[in-house]
């Protein structure tokens, strides 16, 4: 007997769009049937015009994150009990967050410390990427092989400091390019993936000194700081790296600019495994957007960038040069997220990962006339598979996991702070959307129903996983 039956919706698969009844059992969907076509089952939903995808996938989020900026006092972004449970109403159903280690701390003590913390809050499936800063000593990449086989098998690091000073825990973030290539060398050779924060960070310190001495120091002025130009030479150095070692597979958090899509596609079309996520809001706003009087509420890092950045950002998704669509999500109160007024210290990070699977259906289906398929790999599918989730998550498809959105499509619904659980603001202040998530299922489970969480508040699960060849050989995504 099923467990649950899913009955009268409209179910997007890897290639086609199809009326079918969904049968789930032991967490898992087990029939993908005609109409009527289902056996008996404990219980059944009727979803009657709802499109059914596969639950999102967000690879960048930080919760728990400390925020630390001269001058203010410190926070700590909201952790996985309020961003999981808000990311489920959404329509998301796993977060890949970072394990941050200690001066001294071994990755599998790391890795343990992290684990242990969301498994005790966490609604939400989880796993996370492990941060490699500052001096990456051989102990450290002695013990990345482990790491990669007991299931976590991504590493980030930064190519700059972001800031001028160490914003988190006094450690410096920037790696060097010698232990860069170090780092890319261990997983070429183990089956993991660099994920890198790619700026230049002698012209990211050199325009905090300029504007410093020009007494431009205003937030409005990001964008000349982490600017085009520092993501096209670093974008560029890396994938040469990579190249050298091996053709090393990489994967660039936050692209925001023309000059980095460019550059990934020219690596892409030469056969290179070089892989990136973008934002929503380095998609849907500009630098311009600065000048509102609390425009450092759309900022993270790398800046926002311009018109020309946001089309090409949309044109690299639509020609799968973009992997996917993340959040770097580090949701704070309003007052946090707005209390920096200069260059060096607004907060990063956002609030976007409630409304992220109805702004993206808006933005690419409705809007730019994408497919639900390309809808599907943008928002899950391409991060399962390069990060190793495939084909468990990211899919519809008999043995996969049963993590199911609802989403009620056809609508007009104007986005509100008062409608979210994420925080006491949102930047999607007044947009209006055309889809919106009706009901959540995770592993089977219904967790979230009409814009309230209804799982439980400890139902996550850390995920282990296991990179594909075709990611770590090339640029193909399956």
């Amino acid at each position: 007997m099923l467990d649950l039956a899913l009955t009268g919706g409209l179910v997007v698969g890897p290639t086609e769009t199809s009326a079918l009844d969904v049968g789930i059992a032991d967490g898992r969907i087990s029939m993908l049937t005609s109409p009527g076509g289902l056996p008996e089952a404990r219980e059944s939903v009727d979803v009657s015009g709802l499109t059914l995808v596969p639950g999102g996938i967000d690879p960048h989020v930080h919760c728990d994150l400390a925020i630390e900026h001269e001058g203010h006092e410190p926070a700590v972004s909201f952790g996985p009990d309020v961003v999981g449970s808000a990311a489920l109403i959404g329509g998301t159903t796993t977060l890949i967050d970072f394990v941050w280690l200690n001066p001294g701390e071994a990755i599998p003590d790391g890795i343990e410390r992290f684990s242990r913390r969301w498994e005790e809050v966490s609604p939400i499936d989880f796993s996370f990427h492990v941060v490699l800063r500052g001096e990456v000593g051989r102990e450290l990449l002695a013990q990345m092989p482990g790491a990669i086989e007991a299931g976590f098998p991504s590493f980030k690091v930064f190519t700059t400091n972001v800031f001028p000073s160490a914003p988190i825990g006094g450690i410096p973030l920037m790696v060097d390019f010698g232990s860069l290539q170090e780092v890319l060398e261990t997983t070429a050779a183990n089956g993991g993936i660099t994920m890198i924060h790619s700026e230049d960070d002698d012209i990211v310190q050199h325009m905090y000194r300029k504007l410093l001495a020009d007494d431009r120091m205003e937030y409005t002025n990001l964008h000349e700081v982490h600017n085009s130009l520092s993501e096209d030479l670093s974008f560029r150095r890396a994938i040469r790296l990579a190249h050298k070692v091996g053709d090393a597979p990489i994967y660039f958090a936050h692209v925001s600019a023309k000059a980095g899509v460019d550059a990934m596609a020219e690596a892409r079309a030469e056969g290179r495994p070089v892989f990136g996520e973008t934002l929503h809001q380095y998609a849907l706003h500009t630098y311009h957007d600065y000048r509102e009087p609390d425009g450092m509420k759309y900022h993270t890092y790398p800046s926002l960038k311009d018109h020309e950045d946001t089309e090409r950002l949309w044109s690299g998704i639509g020609e799968g040069v973009l992997s996917c669509f993340a959040t770097d999500a580090q949701a704070t109160t309003y007052a946090v997220k707005t209390q920096g007024r200069r260059v060096d210290d607004v907060v990063g990070g956002n609030t976007g990962l409630e409304p992220r699977m109805a702004l993206l259906y808006t933005e690419m289906v409705t809007k730019r006339g994408m497919t639900l398929q390309q809808y599907v790999e943008a928002t899950s599918a391409n991060a399962a598979k390069i990060h190793g989730l495939y084909p468990r998550k990211g899919l519809l498809a008999v043995g996969s996991d049963a993590d199911i959105l609802g989403l009620r499509t056809g609508v007009e619904r104007t986005i509100t702070h008062t409608d979210l659980h994420e925080s006491d603001y949102t930047p999607w202040e007044g947009w209006t959307v055309s889809a919106w998530p009706q009901l959540t299922l995770l592993r089977g489970k219904v967790v979230a129903r009409d814009g309230a969480f209804v799982g439980d508040p400890v139902g996550g699960r850390v995920v282990p996983r296991r990179i594909a060849d075709a990611i770590t050989t090339g640029p193909r995504y399956a």
